[in-house]
Formats: structure tokens, sequence, C-alpha cells
């Protein structure tokens, strides 16, 4: 059974009209927009959640981008499904990090103009994702909403790849064998090559910690 609320609206992405019920799961969303933000702003959140306007977004499995237009100057949520960041060096395809279900998706990451390692988004699994636009008029009773978005949204980013970083530095083993367990599709889906380079690791150890991470799969 769905439950319904009148007052947030819905935008598809593609057919563009306009739902004004909304479905159950947007509790989900809304928390994780309301975590996104400093303590000290969530009540602009609590005061204005209502007047938020969703965008859904879908894309097809199997798609590459070289940017993500779509998600220009928005905070944007995946629903579900898998999107890759790959960036190539020295005629290697090199995984930066991946985003799941209920993860944040910012577009902020690569501006297309400096874009010299051939940055992609790769969606392996049909995914779709909700989202809403952070520029608004600066009369519009969401504005000091969205300018506390905006900058979570930068801080956001700069966290995640420091997050990369910290992350690269730990035991390659226990880091490696956790992550192929927790993403096991992820895994599956990519080039044993590429694996094994976005985990820091040779073809050889990847071959027995996908042993060790899928024994008890």
């Amino acid at each position: 059974m769905l439950l319904f609320c009148p007052q947030i609206y819905y935008i598809h992405a593609i057919r563009r009209f306009i739902l004004t019920q909304q479905p159950v799961h947007t509790a989900e969303i809304l928390t994780i927009l309301k975590e996104l933000l400093h303590p000290d702003d969530r009540f602009l959140f609590t005061n204005t959640s209502e007047q938020l306007v969703f965008e859904k977004f879908s894309f097809s499995k199997g798609t590459i981008h070289s940017n993500f237009n779509e998600l220009n100057n928005r905070i944007t949520i995946v629903k579900k499904g898998v999107v890759g960041v790959s960036h190539r060096m020295h005629a290697l395809v090199n995984w930066s990090h991946f985003y799941t279900e209920g993860d944040l998706v910012f577009n902020l990451e690569i501006h297309e103009d400096l874009n010299r390692m051939e940055t992609k988004w790769h969606v392996l699994e049909d995914t779709v994702m909700y989202s809403i636009d952070t520029n608004v008029p600066d009369a519009h009773p969401l504005k000091k909403l969205m300018v506390a978005f905006k900058l979570q949204r930068s801080l956001l980013c700069s966290y995640q790849y420091q997050h990369y970083i910290k992350e690269h530095g730990l035991d390659r083993h226990e880091y490696s064998v956790k992550w192929i367990r927790e993403h096991s599709k992820i895994a599956a889906a990519l080039p044993r090559k590429e694996l094994a380079n976005f985990l820091g690791i040779s073809n050889s150890s990847l071959k027995s910690f996908l042993k060790e991470a899928l024994a008890d799969a």
C-alpha cells in the first residue's frame, strides 16, 4: 500500500509530468537530505521541506557519460542502481569510486573544461536518481535552504576524495576482501585488471582475495 502526501512534487526527467502524490520512499530521501545539512541549518529543512520539487532521472545499464549535465547545480540521490566513476591514466582505466543506492551524487567532481583524465560515469545497472535544483531566485522561499545545500555539497565533495585516499592507505588485504564482499556485483562487472588496479593490488593478489571474499557467499 502506498502512502501519499500532496505537498511534494515530482517531475519525471523524460516525460515531464508532475505527480502531486508522494511515493512512500520519500521519507528515506528526505532523511538523507536533512542529514546532509549542518545541524545548525536543519531547521531550514524542517520548515520548508514540503515545498521541495523532485525530478526523476533514469539511466540505462551500459551507458557511459563524460559529464552529468542533467545534474548541474543539483543535489541528487541514487534511488536504485550503480554508477562507477573512471579515469584514464597511461592507457589504463582507473576506477576511483562507485555510487550505489542511497548515495549522494555531485556533478562538481570534475569540471568539463578541466577533464584531462577522461573521467567518465559508467552506468553499471539500470539506475534511478531523484534530484532537486539548488538554483532558485533570491526571493524564493527555499533560497536559504538551497544556499546551505550548496555549501554542504562543496564540503562533502572534498571530504569524499579525502575518504578515498584514506581508504587506499589501509591494509590492502583487509580492505580489498571487505570491499569485494560488500560490492560483489560491482566486482563481478569490472574486468579483473581494472578491479585489481582500483583496489591497488596485483592480479595474483586479486585472485586469492576474490576466493577469500566469496568463500562464504
